[in-house]
């Protein structure tokens, strides 16, 4: 065991005896059955469940646990005691010095500003110090480009160094906080400490280790696969090394005795969509079948993974999603942007429809009464042919008493939000106005996802307090729609045995099967999502991590997953749109080492996709019958062709009487053009029956304005009408020569 500035390191290898390795060496330490003392550290909230479970099985009796929580939780009241500055704050403080700049005129400033957090959040978690000036930072960029003076570098030193001074001068980060918070903790209430930890900490982090071992004891389990003993990790440590190494063939001969991964590894090529998530459903009925009580789907290629579940879900198989939706994916914020697009695009029928279908909206009516309110309301868009402009909606014919009220309410709503520029929390108030408006709020708190979007609105209002950024509309949205795809929504209803969650997720953590879907090239690859300061010279001159370290990250958890399941299996689809999508690039590294080493490969082809059963030969197939006092007693040339391409529709429409809602014309077409231009003219003719004497200009006049004013009836129009407008308005002075000539 290393011993390092008091800090008792263990080296352990990943794997299904990860966890009680770091029981065993928690109780070796105590030496007691009280571990209420104790705090116990891991990366991922998903071991702890595993992890006091193989503290009792250890022990072989009874135990007092400890607390065991991440660090952030660990270390929550030591950083809300240094007062942080929340991240919604930083990124007004970071727009509004683009904004007063002028760097970006025409850049996204909100992506900007998540950008430059995640770099300065980046920085702090790994020890980077800001250079004291803009020449110095300079340098280090000349220094990694191998540039000796360019303006797009002065650029990009001035303003990373303006930025990262003014986020480090005033209040500190969340992540800096919790570093101050450690500090205080280490020195005033310190406690004895188990850190699990993914791999190597950053500096920073084994700094205030060291530090706090001073005070009380730290062990630290570290997950290491370069030194495996057991025969699964050195196959995978071969195929991929954790350093630099010797040629793969090579490697894979030095082998003492390679294990064969074909019992516990498959990787299965599908041809489409369908086949490969049927074939992620085949795995989950044998594993089940089996008795496996723990599978975790890791989705990589979530359009798979939904059809995967949507299909489980249809044989009675619930998935519990551990990784989550985008809250900007639920029908709670499907709402908001319907609001927001009423009010953006003053009452766009298309809009207003989509607004008053949703489930949450007039919620004090009954069901009855609310669904003729919406086909009223449809019914009155489409015989008024209303294109857009909420204020004339209130003047349509409805049918329902209720459909007034209801229009009156989404009017009313529209106001709440048609004002001034203001701060976000002011917004966001404006915005739980129109909610209430419309009746919104009680079946918003009554829907799960509806309440993370309620909690995630008081959230941002109680954390913008003070914020004094003024925002106009279009601002205000970008931000908002921002946040809403950030934040996460997980459904806590469903317990099951089968998990849809993430390769991160999966870190050191045990499963019966895992199922990696969409292991192609494209989608498995390391997380590489730096936009800034993504030179490598850069990053390693500012000791943050480059692209080699996701590679290998990628790996690690690749090899841990292989390591700690009983069975893994990859799937992807190995063409797309006609053209070839290759295996991931260490998965096909991984299957030419087991070649080489057992001449048997791990790629196999999925199975095909299960077709209905058919029906046996002279099954009775139901029908529908048509009740004689239904029976049309003659029919059109119009209904027999509609008839003959759809007997359906025909049934619908001839038969039960239903006629679809009358849809609205958007676009003016030619025969509109004519009753356009046969109204000015009946109007027209009707003050002048002759042309012939009459003054040119007068006439000229008195037909343009009834061409405007029969325009403007039409109610709001877009760039083609305009454009038959004017055409019409140019050929005015033809039409009156040419009806001179005609009574001449």
């Amino acid at each position: 065991m290393p011993m390092s500035s008091g800090v008792v390191t263990h080296r352990v290898e990943p794997g299904a005896g990860f966890v009680d390795a770091c029981a065993r060496h928690l109780l070796e330490a105590a030496a007691t059955r009280d571990l209420t003392g104790w705090r116990v550290v891991v990366p991922n909230l998903m071991m702890a469940p595993a992890l006091k479970r193989a503290l009792v099985r250890c022990a072989g009796h009874s135990l007092l646990l400890p607390p065991v929580e991440t660090l952030q939780v660990h270390l929550a009241p030591w950083a809300q005691a240094c007062r942080p500055l929340p991240d919604h704050r930083r990124r007004f403080a970071l727009y509004a010095q683009l904004r007063e700049r002028r760097w970006f005129a025409q850049g996204n400033l909100w992506a900007l500003c998540a950008e430059f957090i995640a770099l300065f959040d980046e920085l702090t978690e790994h020890g980077a110090c800001r250079p004291e000036s803009e020449t110095a930072l300079l340098e280090q960029l000349a220094r990694a480009y191998a540039a000796r003076d360019d303006e797009a570098l002065r650029f990009e030193a001035r303003v990373v160094h303006a930025l990262w001074m003014a986020e480090t001068a005033g209040a500190p980060s969340l992540g800096a906080a919790r570093l101050l918070g450690a500090v205080q903790w280490s020195e005033r209430d310190p406690t004895p400490l188990l850190v699990i930890s993914e791999g190597r900490l950053p500096a920073p982090w084994r700094a205030w280790l060291d530090h706090h071992a001073e005070h009380a004891a730290v062990i630290l389990c570290e997950a290491d696969r370069s030194g495996a003993g057991n025969a699964c990790l050195q196959f995978l440590e071969a195929a991929w090394p954790t350093g630099a190494s010797q040629a793969l063939r090579d490697r894979m001969l030095a082998l003492p005795m390679p294990a064969a991964l074909d019992d516990r590894v498959v990787m299965l090529a599908a041809d489409t969509l369908e086949q490969e998530a049927n074939a992620v459903v085949t795995e989950v009925h044998r594993a089940r079948l089996a008795g496996m009580e723990s599978i975790a789907l890791v989705a990589v290629d979530r359009l798979v993974a939904r059809r995967a579940r949507a299909l489980l879900e249809r044989d009675g198989i619930l998935v519990a999603d551990e990784s989550g939706w985008k809250l900007s994916t639920t029908r709670a914020a499907a709402l908001v942007d319907a609001c927001l697009e009423v009010v953006v695009r003053d009452g766009y029928h298309r809009d207003v429809l989509d607004l008053v279908k949703s489930p949450f909206v007039f919620g004090t009516f009954d069901e009855a009464i609310r669904n003729d309110v919406i086909l009223d309301i449809e019914r009155a868009i489409g015989e008024a042919n209303h294109v857009i402009g909420l204020a004339a909606i209130e003047t349509l014919r409805f049918e329902q008493a209720e459909t007034a009220t209801a229009v009156a309410r989404l009017r009313k709503a529209q106001q709440a939000m048609l004002s001034p520029r203001a701060p976000a929390g002011v917004w966001i108030d404006r915005l739980q106005t129109m909610l209430l408006e419309l009746d919104a709020l009680e079946a918003l708190g009554a829907d799960a996802a509806g309440q993370v979007l309620l909690d995630w609105l008081a959230a941002r209002a109680q954390e913008l307090q003070g914020e004094h950024c003024a925002l106009d509309f279009d601002e205000w949205r970008a931000w908002l729609d921002a946040g809403l795809d950030e934040a996460l929504f997980r459904d806590r209803s469903i317990r099951s045995p089968v998990v849809m969650t993430h390769l991160p997720a999966c870190r050191l953590r045990h499963f019966e099967l895992a199922i990696v879907i969409g292991a192609d090239d494209e989608q498995l690859q390391p997380d590489d999502a730096r936009p800034i300061f993504a030179h490598e010279g850069v990053r390693q001159d500012l000791g943050l991590p480059g692209r080699p370290s996701g590679i290998q990250r990628l790996r690690d958890d690749l090899a841990g997953l292989i390591a700690s399941c009983d069975r893994v299996v990859f799937t992807w689809q190995h063409q797309k749109d006609g053209e070839p999508r290759p295996l991931a690039a260490d998965l096909d590294l991984l299957d030419l080492a087991h070649r080489l080493c057992h001449r048997r490969a791990l790629v196999q082809r999925a199975g095909p996709v299960p077709q209905p059963t058919a029906v046996p030969l002279g099954t009775a197939i139901p029908a529908p019958s048509v009740p004689l006092a239904l029976r049309p007693e003659a029919i059109t040339a119009y209904g027999y062709e509609a008839l003959v391409n759809c007997p359906y529709q025909y049934f619908v429409r001839f038969v039960l009487g239903i006629e679809a809602v009358e849809t609205v014309q958007e676009t003016m077409e030619k025969r509109d053009y004519g009753q356009f231009v046969h109204e000015v003219l009946d109007r027209f003719h009707q003050r002048y029956p002759t042309v012939s004497g009459e003054d040119p200009l007068a006439m000229l006049d008195l037909l343009t304005r009834l061409s405007e004013a029969a325009f403007e009836a039409g109610g709001p129009r877009g760039f083609l009408e305009t454009a038959w407008l004017r055409r019409w308005c140019q050929r005015l002075p033809d039409y009156l020569d040419w009806q001179q000539a005609r009574e001449a």
